[in-house]
């Protein structure tokens, strides 16, 4: 069974730029926890929507491309093993930008918690 980091290894380069966007989130909620700004909190909603519009897209294109290659083949058929590959793939996306997503959202909650509570 591939670990994670096997699967991110093997996923395209289109399926990594996707979960670029989630990790651009992360990067504004640290950046944001470090100098909180009215802006970079302005900021956090539409990077969160790109990044949610990005995953979700990711999934559904990974199933295209699973059923694409179930109609490619002569007789319908695909291998188990390339079937269940193509799904962990897909869902590899949505579970490494989705998680990447609500750590940043944390990240965000403690830091205006934490200007919450000094101010």
């Amino acid at each position: 069974m591939p670990n994670l980091v096997d699967l991110l290894g093997q996923i395209s380069l289109f399926a990594k730029l996707r979960m670029a966007v989630a990790i651009a989130a992360l990067g504004l909620a640290v950046a944001y926890a470090f100098r909180p700004t009215e802006q970079k909190l302005v900021l956090m909603r539409p990077v969160s929507l790109a990044a949610i519009f990005a995953t979700v897209s990711g999934l559904f294109g990974g199933w295209i491309a699973v059923l694409g290659g179930i109609a490619a083949t002569p007789d319908g058929h695909l291998a188990t093993a390339s079937l269940y590959r193509g799904i962990a793939e897909s869902l590899t996306v949505g579970f490494v930008s989705f998680g990447l997503l609500a750590a940043a959202w944390m990240v965000v909650a403690i830091a205006g918690l934490r200007r919450h509570v000094t101010s």
